[in-house]
C-alpha cells in the first residue's frame, strides 16, 4: 500500500538514483516501468526525464493504476502515460524507448520469453533494459517454479533468459541491494542493452 513514508523508507535500501543512472536516461529519454504498482519508480523516472520527456507505467492490475493516477494528479505530474498490460505483453509503443525497467517484477511473469521480445521490440538501438529482483540466501539453488512460488528469482534463470533473447549484459551485480534486515533477501541488478 502507498503511503509517503513506505517510500521515504525505500528510499534507504532500494538505490533508485542508482538504478536510474544505469538506465543512461536523459531529459527528453522515453522509459517505461513494467510493473509500476503504486509508481515509486515512475515518479522518480519522471523527473528524471523532464516535461520534454515521458514514462510509460505499465501494471495489469487496474487499482494499481488508480492509485498512481491518484499521485500522479496529486504531484501535478504530466508526463506519465498509464498502460494497464496483459500478463504476457505490457502493450508498449514499438522502437521508441531508451530505457526499460523491471523491478522486482520479472519474477511475476509466466511467458517470460515473450516479455522479453516486447521489451526489445519496445527498444531504440542502444536502449537498456533493467531487471533487479531478489533472492533469499537459503532458496538459490531452487527451481525456478519453487523461487517463482516465493516470490524470487535468481540472477542466473535471468541471465540465461536474456541471452536467449539476444540481449548484450553489459552489467550484472549479484549483491545490489542488501535488504536482510527489512525483507529477509538480497537484490541482484542486471543491466542489458539491445545492439
Amino acid at each position: 500500500m502507498y503511503s509517503e513514508r513506505a517510500w521515504t523508507d525505500r528510499d534507504r535500501w532500494q538505490k533508485a538514483d542508482e538504478l536510474i543512472q544505469n538506465l543512461n536516461l536523459k531529459v527528453g529519454s522515453q522509459v517505461a516501468d513494467i510493473g509500476c504498482h503504486e509508481g515509486y519508480m515512475t515518479v522518480k523516472l519522471a523527473n528524471k526525464v523532464g516535461q520534454s520527456g515521458k514514462v510509460f507505467a505499465i501494471d495489469v492490475a487496474q487499482s494499481k493504476l488508480d492509485k498512481l493516477q491518484a499521485i500522479l494528479t496529486k504531484r501535478a505530474i504530466t508526463n506519465v502515460q498509464l498502460i494497464k498490460g496483459d500478463y504476457d505483453n505490457p502493450k508498449l509503443p514499438l522502437n521508441s524507448l531508451d530505457g526499460v525497467i523491471i523491478l522486482d517484477t520479472y519474477h511475476e511473469m509466466d511467458d517470460h520469453d515473450k516479455i522479453l521480445q516486447h521489451v526489445i521490440a519496445s527498444l531504440k538501438p542502444g536502449g537498456r533494459l533493467i531487471l533487479c529482483e531478489a533472492i533469499a540466501d537459503e532458496r538459490r539453488d531452487l527451481s525456478r517454479e519453487d523461487q517463482e512460488r516465493k516470490h524470487e528469482l535468481s540472477i542466473n534463470y535471468a541471465l540465461a533468459d536474456l541471452k536467449k533473447a539476444g540481449l548484450t549484459v553489459i552489467k550484472q551485480e549479484d549483491l545490489f541491494v542488501d535488504r536482510t534486515k527489512e525483507k529477509g533477501d538480497k537484490m541482484w541488478l542486471i543491466v542489458a542493452i539491445k545492439k
